[in-house]
Order: C-alpha cells, then structure tokens, then sequence
C-alpha cells in the first residue's frame, strides 16, 4: 500500500519525456477512492492507474504544469515485453494521429518498486462522457478508425468496444495496441442503402469492412438487408465480427 503523496520517478530516460515524476491517484476505473489504491508488483501484474505528472526540473528547477494521466503499468517479463512492443507502436506508428485518434503519448519508463521490476507507459487521460446517439457513436467510431488507417495502422481488435474512450470534444480515442501491425490501406466501401449491394472493389480492408458493417450508419437501420446485400454474413460465421485480417 502507499499514500496518495507518493511520487514515483522514472528514471530510465524516454525518448519524449526523460525524468518525468508521476504521483498516482487510484485505479482508472473508480470513480471515488477510499483509503489508498493498491500498488500491484507481483509478477503478471497490470493495471491502469490515473495520475498526475510533472516533467522534472532542469538545471533552474522548474517543471512544466502538472498533466493528468493514464499509467498503464505491469509487472513480470512477459508483461513488460508486450507493454514496450505497445510503446514501440505509439513510438514510431502513431505520430500522426496522437492526441487526434489515439491518446497523446509521453512516454515508456521502467523502475523498481519494492524490489519488483515494473514498467510504465503514460497516456493522455481520456475523461469524456459516453456518447448516448447511437447513430453518432457510431459515426465517431468509424472516423476514428479510418484515421488509424490512413496512418498505416492495423488495430486487430476495433470491434471490442472497450477500446473506444470518449473526450470532452465529443470524438473518440482509439487505446490498447498490443496487436496492432503496420498496414498499407486498401480501403473500403461504404454501405449503402442499396438492396441490391454495392460493387465491391477487388481489394478491401477486412478491419474497416467489418467495421462497416458492424457500425456503419445505415447498417444499424437495415443491417441484415445490406450485409447479405453485399455478401456478408455475421448470422451464419460466428466469428465473422472478431476474426478478420
């Protein structure tokens, strides 16, 4: 356990943010916190803290104004192994839709607490409310999406909801990268409100098609209709919304 005073201080030097103090304020999914928050350390490890950050003080001492945060933080090998590849994406993928489809980034650190090896990767927090018009939900998800794609990004995972955050402007973050890959975008084609299909392109995007017909606006008026249109068929593949490549 630790109190809410406590400041760790990540010294292994970040290509964007070297030295950089981070104080935690409890796990991101409480709302309220009573007494203080668990600081997890054994091996296997992970969670998702909320805290503040300060860029340490140069040689005059004076530090930059506190940021809020998202600490991705884990323990053991293993995790920390898929946490740095995750870094690595943000790194050098994701610059051009940081802070704009996925959260800004500043950082990957690694320290000793309580003996234990632990790794961080710190995030902007995404504190927006849940956006309640299904039709522009959807909307948001699918800009976002075709964002990440522009910038030769291939999620894998876009269709778990878990990984669209809300901002206060109204748009959505894309998080968790574990597995995404570069990817040089075909594109797709929008649903239309044709029964009889649209003409499909000989090369499409199997991520943004099941996006598509997952979240597209018109798919969530006469979704069936339109996908078995166009020769989808989510009712008869099981796994035809969570397997794609």
């Amino acid at each position: 356990m630790f109190n809410w005073q406590t400041t760790y201080t990540f010294t292994q030097p970040s290509r964007l943010f070297p030295y950089t103090q981070v104080a935690i304020l409890g796990e991101a999914e409480k709302r309220t916190f009573q007494g203080a928050p668990l600081i997890l350390t054994y091996d296997g490890a992970h969670c998702v803290y909320r805290a503040t950050m300060v860029r340490r003080g140069t040689e005059d001492k004076n530090t930059t104004i506190p940021v809020d945060v998202a600490l991705k933080w884990v323990a053991g090998k293993d995790r920390i192994e898929r946490l740095k590849r995750e870094a690595e994406v943000y790194e050098k993928m994701l610059g051009p839709v940081r802070g704009v489809a996925v959260p800004q980034y500043y950082g990957f650190f690694m320290g000793t607490v309580e003996r234990a090896t632990v790794a961080c990767m710190i995030l902007e927090w995404c504190d927006g409310f849940p956006i309640d018009n299904v039709r522009e939900l959807n909307r948001q998800r699918m800009i976002a999406a075709t964002k990440l794609h522009d910038a030769g990004v291939f999620h894998g995972q876009l269709l778990d909801p878990r990984h669209f955050i809300p901002m206060r402007d109204g748009t959505l973050r894309i998080v968790d990268f574990s597995m995404a890959k570069a990817h040089n975008c075909p594109g797709a084609v929008p649903l239309s409100m044709d029964p009889n299909g649209d003409p499909r392109p000989a090369e499409s995007c199997g991520e943004l098609d099941v996006m598509e017909s997952r979240y597209g606006v018109d798919a969530e008026r006469h979704g069936r209709q339109l996908r078995w249109a166009n020769g989808m068929y989510p009712e008869l593949v099981r796994s035809f919304f969570y397997i794609y490549d």
